[in-house]
This record gives C-alpha cells, structure tokens and sequence, in this order.
C-alpha cells in the first residue's frame, strides 16, 4: 500500500543536515545492511540547455508545453531551463541499502507536459515525455517520447534522498546528451553522446517497511601530519557513461576564423584514497566541524601543447570549480557533505560549466585550502550571505578559454594536446594523486569543434609536466620539486645538442600551489578570510658563467599577449626572466617556459625562483637543484632561510 506524502509539507527544497552539536573530531553517517525497492513519484524534472551547443547541432526548441517555469537561453549568456511537474500516478522504482542507492529500477516518471526540439523542417515532439533506467546501466537514464523511443540520456548524477524521513529523492546535475537514436534522425550517428545541457528531477519517495537497523560510517577529520586528507583523481563509469572532455561552445567560432574563443570542461570523478573524512559543504551552507566554515575542495583544469619540436606550451586555465556535494558511491555510506575513506564522488561537465559555482583562483589559498569568502565574487560586501549573481556573469567568464589559433596549423601540426585537471583539497598534502590527464585531440568541423581523447589514453596519474620530463635528473633532462611553506613548484629542463658547440635549454616552471597572499587585516580568519592580492612567482634565473656565449632567449606564458612577456637579461652570472611590474605573475595552477640557446653544455647547478613580495613580508627566493649551463653556479641558496 502506498504512503502519500503531503507536497505542502514536503516542499520539495533541498535540506542540508544539520550540524552534530559538539562534534569537532569525528564524521559520522550510516551504513546500510540489505538491499530494498523504494517507490519515487510526482515532483518535478528540469532541463537545462546548453544553448550553444543547440545552436552548433542546429537545434532550437520550438514549442514548451505545461512547464511550470521555464527561463528562455541566451548562447554564451545563459542556459535554457524548463521544468515540468511529473505525474503522482507514475512510478519509478530505487533499489537502495539503508538510505544508499544501489541503482535504478523498473518502472518510470511520466509527464504530461514537454517539449518539441527542431532541426531545419524536422520537429522532435517529448511533450508527453517519461524518464526510466537505462539499459545496463545502474544510474543512468533514459528520456523517451510516448512511443517509448529514446531521444536523450542522462549520467554523471548526484543523487540521493534530501531530508531525514526520506520524502523526498533527487537526481540533479547529469549530463543530458544525445542518444544513439536521435543521433541517426539528425544524419549525423557520430554525434551519439553528445552533452546538450543537464537533467534533474525531484520526487516524493515511499520508504515501505522500516529500514533495518544501520552500521555507522564514521572517521576522524584530518589532522597532519600524522592523519592527513587523501584524495585521488579516478575515471569512473559508474554512472554508465565514462569521464570525457568536451568543447561546450565557441565564441566568433565562423568556418575561417582563427580567433574564436573555446570553452573546454570535463567530467571528474574522485575517491577518498585516506583514512581521515574530508569536509564538502556547498558555499554558504553555514558553519561546520572541522573548521568552523563551510569547506570544500575545487576544482581546476588547464590545457597544455607540446609541440612537434618538443617545447611545451600552457594554452588554457580555467577558473575554480567549488565543490558542493559528496555522493559517496561505492562504499556503502550515505551521500551529503563528508566524503568518506575508501568513497567516491563525480561531477558531469555540465556541473563544472555552472555560473553559480565557478570563480577567480585568486580567492583561494591552495597549499592550506582556504578560500577568501569575504569580498569574493559571491560576497562582495562580506556579510556572509551569498550577493544575487554572484558568480560567472556569462557562460565565458572564470571558464577555461582556448584561442582557436593554438588548435590550428601551423601550431598543431605535429603537436599533442593534454587536459590536466585536479582537485585541491584542506590538508591533502600528496597533492600528485589528485591531479591528472587526458591526452585529447581537437577538430574543426565547418565552424563547429570537437574534442575526442586519444583512443588508446586512459586518465594518467599526475601533472604533466611529470610527462614531459619524468622527475629525477639525466645528462640532458631534469625535474625537481621547489617546496616550501608557502607551496610547491616544479622546475623542469629538456637539453638539446645543436652542435657546433651550442645547446639549447627549455625550461618550465610549473606553479602547483605556491602563493603569497596578501590579508586583509581587518578580516585575516575564517569563516570571514579576506584574501586581497595572491601572487606567485615574479623572476625565474639560470646562472651562466660570463665566459658562456647565450642567445635565443625566449619565453612562453599561458596567453597570447605579448603585451605582458616577461622580459629576459642578463647580468651578475644569471640570465634573468622578470614579470611586468604588477603582472602577468606566475600564479599557482599555471606553467609558463624559458628559453636560451648557450655555448655550453649541461652540469649539475641551481636554479632561481623569486617569489612576490607582500606589504608585510619581502620577496622570497628559493633555489632549486637542477642542470644549467657547464660553468654554472649559485650560492644564493635559500637566501629567504628556508632549508
């Protein structure tokens, strides 16, 4: 028999779990012991719509039809939303542990209202439209038109039941993409898969007997150095659709342009590979255990060239994804706001594209974690309370953006392309299991760009940086970590005999988490940080003996404004790359390169970093073992008294 569930009562609003008075060592949940069948029905399914890439497949939506709210996109401004009430009489079953989801059942949501999609002369009509399980696939689904054809998917889901009493079940954030069948109507089967926006739905839930009695999940939080974090980047399936990298739009992208602005994301999946519980509270839910705030770790990515002469090239960064929500699959623990040891999490490109959840990487401290809530882009007047639009004011801004140029001859010709992406989490500090890449390609289609990964790539542990020259030290290669209190670099140098007695040095500095922040006085703690100014690095030195011939000097950055290169020169036994004064800094997730072709060849030396000074504290220079050219030396070692 069937619990009906007063809608007024349940209100259908996401309800984050209260904070345990006086629980400041440990993260507890539940662990459930048998598998049942819970009945979802009624609520309400939102679409959103990327409406560049409905423009880019020529699809428009033509017709809504009993939405009960619907807000109208705008390429590169903002995505279509439509929502549409489900009808109480349908059903779709969750097979769940406790209050853990095992997978989707049989049955479906059914709606009265939809949509009809249109493509030159054709119209697709789901007005009438139902949501089911995907076939083999335990938490995926399908949208089907009232023929039962299916027309979209839907993967990568954060799901789980949203109060106490369980009343309510969601799914929200999935990628929402083509199917195999629509793919064929459009003439175009390649594109099965392709991501068109999100999917979410909310219903009422029916619990049937009562649960089994429940084994806690429970760790301590972190504590370094002896308990410290422990995320790891993994590649999931588990939502039945593998991470994957996108081309989610393109501004002034025509068939001839070469400047046209792309934004690339990707799907990211993570577990907690350590023993401590991690903190994964959405911005703004309020104040918790263990750090008095609402922490979370974000997200980056970035983009990297290595041309057919083997230079290495940054030619994306993105902005920084927060983290709201950990859905604990794999592990048998409930979903919410700890990710727990040994559980796993994912976010669909779709999320990660969010205007609500992405922002400057100024604003955090990445070797502690911490972000500078107050005077962010969410609160600017530092009250605590996120600011109406707060956030990305377009679907371009804090996104990473890739200039058309760096994807198309000449650059491209005999280059590879890697999408690098990391999490930084508060206390993680084996920061290289949480990063990885994904060796991609890129083509260019009328005025349309795809992205594919290399078939034979799978996500590669690491940075790749690590790639390019693997750590430790050869006659003509070298790769060492800068670590200090403040972060960590890495320095990085391919050696090239030319001949005739001269040889040429690449270098590459890649900034992982260093930075020198500035606070502002007035509001130097959490849960009120003001982080005002954020820098990293400013001046990169080689020593050179005076007696050594030097040319070629050059220098790559992570844009392609020669308004803002550093400058090189050289003087006092170094050749020297300084920043424009007040810019253009190498700041932490970001690789820029050094170039000089010198009259001898390579010894064992030290190379310089120069960190930016703040108001209260000077410059910083540290030196780090590396090779440079025969001659070279340094004793300037750890002038700043770090050891």
């Amino acid at each position: 028999m069937r619990r009906w569930v007063n809608a007024a009562a349940v209100g259908l609003l996401l309800v984050a779990p209260a904070a345990a008075a006086g629980v400041i060592d440990r993260a507890e949940a539940t662990r459930p012991t048998a598998e049942r069948t819970w009945l979802v029905w009624g609520g309400e399914t939102s679409f959103r719509f990327n409406p560049d890439e409905l423009q880019r497949l020529d699809l428009g939506v033509e017709r809504v039809d009993g939405a009960s709210a619907r807000t109208v996109g705008v390429p590169g401004i903002r995505y279509e939303a439509v929502t549409f009430p489900a009808l109480t009489a349908s059903e779709l079953e969750i097979r769940h542990e406790g209050r853990v989801i095992s997978g989707i059942g049989g049955g479906s949501l059914r709606h009265e209202g939809g949509f009809v999609l249109g493509h030159g002369a054709e119209h697709f009509d789901l007005r009438g439209f139902s949501i089911r399980a995907s076939a083999g696939s335990r938490l995926g689904l399908d949208i089907v038109d009232g023929n039962g054809v299916t027309w979209l998917t839907a993967d990568h889901a954060h799901y789980g039941f949203e109060d106490e009493a369980s009343s309510v079940f969601s799914m929200r954030h999935m990628n929402l993409r083509l199917s195999a069948h629509f793919a064929h109507a459009l003439g175009h089967p390649e594109w099965e898969g392709r991501p068109v926006g999100l999917l979410a739905f909310r219903a009422h839930a029916f619990a049937g007997d009562a649960a089994e009695p429940a084994v806690p999940c429970n760790a301590p939080w972190p504590d370094p150095p002896s308990a410290p974090a422990g995320i790891e980047l993994i590649d999931s399936t588990s939502s039945g659709f593998s991470d994957d990298v996108y081309v989610l739009r393109c501004q002034g992208c025509t068939t001839g342009s070469t400047n046209g602005r792309l934004v690339v994301a990707q799907d990211s999946s993570l577990r907690n590979a350590g023993n401590t519980g991690i903190a994964w509270y959405g911005k703004f839910d309020g104040i918790f255990p263990p750090y008095g705030n609402d922490q979370h770790p974000y997200l980056i990515w970035n983009l990297y060239r290595v041309d057919a002469d083997g230079a290495l090239k940054q030619i994306g960064v993105s902005g920084v994804k927060h983290a709201f929500y950990a859905v604990n699959f794999n592990c048998g623990c409930d979903g919410g706001h700890v990710l727990y040891p040994t559980c796993a999490d994912t976010y669909s490109s779709g999320s990660n594209d969010s205007s609500s959840d992405i922002g400057p990487r100024s604003e955090i401290l990445p070797h502690t974690g911490q972000w500078g809530r107050c005077g962010s882009v969410y609160d600017a007047n530092c009250d605590g309370v996120q600011d109406a639009g707060g956030g990305a004011h377009d679907l371009y801004e804090f996104r990473m953006n890739v200039i058309e140029s760096d994807l198309q001859p000449p650059l491209s010709t005999g280059a590879s392309y890697y999408l690098e992406y990391w999490y930084v989490a508060r206390d993680d500090d084996a920061i290289y299991n949480s990063m990885g890449y994904r060796q991609v390609t890129f083509q260019k289609n009328g005025a349309n760009w795809m992205i594919d990964q290399v078939p034979s790539t799978t996500l590669q542990p690491g940075p790749v940086v690590n790639t390019w020259v693997t750590p430790g030290a050869s006659a003509n290669a070298a790769n060492a970590e800068m670590s200090s209190p403040l972060g960590r670099a890495r320095v990085a140098v391919r050696i090239t005999d030319l001949g005739n007695g001269q040889w040429r040095y690449r270098y590459v500095v890649m900034n992982f988490d260093y930075s020198h922040a500035e606070i502002d006085p007035a509001h130097p703690s959490e849960p009120n940080l003001h982080v005002t100014a954020n820098h990293g690095f400013k001046t990169f030195r080689v020593p050179v003996p005076a007696s050594v011939p030097v040319g070629s000097l050059g220098f790559r950055d992570a844009d392609l404004d020669a308004g803002n290169d550093w400058t090189a020169t050289r003087a006092d036994g170094f050749v020297t790359w300084t920043a424009p004064a007040g810019q253009n800094t190498l700041d932490w997730g970001t690789l820029y390169g050094f170039e000089l072709v010198a009259g001898a060849g390579p010894a064992d030396g030290d190379v310089e970093l120069v960190g930016v000074a703040t108001s209260t504290e000077p410059e910083l220079v540290y030196a780090t073992a590396l090779r440079v050219p025969q001659g070279g030396g340094n004793e300037y070692i750890f002038s700043n008294g770090f050891d």
